[in-house]
């Protein structure tokens, strides 16, 4: 049986799953499990042995399980399965099959590069985040605006010096192993210049591999990282917008905001957990909302999440982008499509880190 952990990463996965990637199970019902027409697909359940499913044809609900190859001992197991079957039903469907949102995105990892860079400044922004600049090397990096993300790739000897024509795929052949001297974690990108970025890491109380790196790590130091890519991709229609961030989402909205070509037209709400993490910003509208957690933990806050249930907001040219921990992210994409009925085009909701403790 799956352990708590595992078990939460396990629904989140299914939440995301059914709200945002319907088209892939579509293809699954229609493509591995030969089912003609399916309307809608769902996941009602997934165990260390299956996937269940009910799908919708047109006149009734048809209940289908699919086996695992053999038992998954964790919730990268289960996804590694579910693409696995994702590709099987790929592979039988017509080549003219429109390609499913999970499909466009592993599309844009094919080419993207893996840079090595220095440490060459840091900066305090508030009392838990950390802003360190990154120069040489980046001469190639594109700017992709918005809520651009990398994969940092840092070693346990904060002064080491990656071998040559080291890569992503160097990386992932030493697998999660003790073997393994590196940690890794994505990182928006809060400030592009030429040949060079600034990236905000956020301080914790129980801090992770890259929190720890981040405030060892002195000028001088190398550090490697893979991509750029987005998630911030409104319809056209959009006329209005809506940010919603924790701290490790503050950067990814406020280079978005500084993106927008008409910045009237947007709301912010950034939760925090009270006054000393609360850094300046150049706000003469007041458009952007603190909001503070104060004793509750970090991913467990409720003002947030009151502040968006009672919402007056016109949805019809509406887009929102929020992230933050992946629960309360659910959570608040629930409500969004739920009680104001907006379409999946019109939200970008993205777990930047999910809360064990």
């Amino acid at each position: 049986m799956f352990d708590k952990d595992n078990q939460e990463a396990i629904e989140l996965m299914v939440d995301l799953h059914n709200d945002v990637n319907d088209d892939a199970l579509k293809l699954i019902s229609e493509y591995y499990l030969d089912i003609t027409n399916p309307i809608g697909t769902k996941i009602t359940d997934i165990s260390e042995k299956e996937i269940s499913l009910v799908i919708n044809v047109s006149d009734k609900k048809i209940d289908r399980v699919i086996k695992f190859p053999q038992e998954a001992k964790d919730s990268n197991e289960v996804s590694t399965f579910f693409y696995t079957f994702l590709n099987q039903a790929r592979n039988k469907a017509p080549k003219n099959y429109p390609k499913t949102r999970i499909e466009n995105l592993i599309e844009k990892t094919l080419n993207l590069k893996t840079y090595i860079t220095k440490v060459t400044g840091k900066r305090t922004i508030s009392s838990n985040i950390l802003e360190i600049t990154f120069e040489g090397g980046l001469e190639d990096l594109p700017d992709l605006g918005n809520d651009a993300f990398v994969y940092f790739i840092v070693h346990q000897e904060i002064e080491h010096n990656y071998p040559e024509g080291f890569k992503m795929q160097n990386f992932r052949d030493l697998g999660n192993t003790e073997k393994n001297p590196y940690s890794a974690a994505y990182y928006t990108i809060r400030n592009f210049r030429e040949n060079a970025i600034d990236v905000w890491f956020v301080l914790h109380d129980h801090p992770g591999p890259l929190a720890v790196w981040s405030e060892k790590v002195v000028e001088g130091c190398e550090v490697a990282f893979w991509g750029p890519r987005t998630t911030f991709t409104p319809p056209k229609k959009t006329k209005e917008y809506l940010f919603i961030g924790d701290e490790t989402a503050q950067p990814a909205v406020l280079a978005s905001i500084e993106n927008l070509a008409n910045k009237e037209n947007y709301k912010c709400f950034f939760e925090t957990q009270d006054e000393t993490t609360r850094f300046n910003y150049d706000d003469d509208r007041n458009k952007i909302d603190w909001i503070y957690r104060k004793k509750q933990a970090a991913g467990e806050g409720t003002e947030l999440i009151k502040k968006i249930e009672n919402l007056e907001i016109d949805t019809s040219a509406l887009y929102v982008f929020g992230a933050g921990e992946a629960k309360q992210i659910s959570a608040i994409r629930k409500i969004f499509k739920n009680k104001y009925g907006l379409k999946s085009d019109q939200m970008s909701f993205t777990g930047y880190w999910r809360k064990t403790k």
